[in-house]
């Protein structure tokens, strides 16, 4: 019988112009909770944008707007995400850019419960096959009286972030590749506390950049693991003239892979069936057949 406070698995279906979907699943014992919430929808989408010219004051109306130039962007589907913001004043500006993104939640979501007999530990395992893949170039070049251009890409808590703040001069080129294939999360728990509990995203991301600034340049990037501790970091600041490029890739795959039962495992069945001569060797060992062994509990493990 299941006697933690409260394990669920919550499923919701919102209607939208393309299908959207989230769920919420959580683990409650007398001391601990656990919960995640993911949400994603059907999407194929497509964006190309060019852009040259000059950032120059406008004459409306009899009044002189001040130069300016602001960009917004943010893509964040099943926690893949994009985030950009630039604001540049009086100068030369040209970008071109393209980005690709799909993403499906045609499978279903679910849930599994397991403890043994003869052991309080239940495992309980969240399985989310929420694909998304997204692949996004961009290029940019500016000279002027100033330029701010702050990126963060994220997968599942991978990053890598990038500012360029205060720059009379600035070039960049930039690909990304990321992609989610699925995400399993594991918690191990009895009627009191948790024990443990894993959030495996199997994704990929890589980053590159090639760069010349004239003024600030700030990067960082962080991999984490099952637990979000911190397996990879880095951070890097630059002021003046330089000129970086950048290659990083970040990958971390979980396959779930059933472990074969080792030879004659508790309840193999087929003693009672057996002719009492070929029995009368194994007479011994009549509780590996019979599941009397089941009942041995084997914390050892925890």
């Amino acid at each position: 019988m299941i006697k933690l406070s409260h394990i669920a698995l919550a499923f919701a279906v919102l209607i939208f112009s393309a299908s959207a979907a989230s769920w919420t699943g959580s683990v409650k014992t007398d001391a601990d909770t656990w919960s995640i919430t993911r949400e994603s929808s059907n999407v194929s989408f497509t964006y190309e944008q060019s852009v040259k010219g000059q950032i120059s004051p406008v004459d409306y109306r009899g009044r002189i707007m001040h130069p300016y130039h602001s960009f917004y962007e943010d893509v964040n589907f099943n926690d893949v995400r994009v985030k950009e913001r630039t604001a540049a004043l009086q100068g030369s500006y040209s970008s071109e850019e393209l980005l690709s993104l799909k993403s499906f939640i045609n499978n279903s979501v679910n849930m599994s419960i397991y403890k043994p007999s003869g052991s309080d530990v239940y495992t309980i395992d969240f399985y989310e096959k929420w694909p998304v893949k997204l692949n996004y170039s961009k290029s940019m070049t500016y000279s002027g009286r100033g330029i701010n251009n702050r990126e963060l890409v994220e997968n599942n808590h991978d990053f890598a972030e990038t500012n360029f703040l205060y720059n009379k001069e600035l070039s960049k080129e930039r690909t990304l590749n990321m992609s989610l294939e699925r995400m399993n999360a594991t918690i191990l728990a009895t009627d009191k506390l948790i024990y443990q509990s894993e959030v495996k995203a199997t994704r990929d991301t890589q980053y590159k950049l090639k760069s010349h600034s004239t003024g600030i340049m700030g990067f960082k990037f962080r991999q984490v693991g099952t637990e979000d501790e911190v397996l990879n970091a880095g951070d890097e600041r630059f002021m003046g003239t330089y000129d970086v490029v950048k290659n990083i890739r970040m990958k971390s795959r979980f396959d779930d892979i059933q472990k074969p039962d080792e030879w004659l495992p508790c309840c193999s069945g087929g003693f009672a069936g057996m002719n009492p001569k070929d029995a009368a060797a194994f007479k011994s060992a009549k509780e590996v057949f019979d599941c009397t062994c089941v009942n041995v509990a084997t914390k050892s493990q925890f």
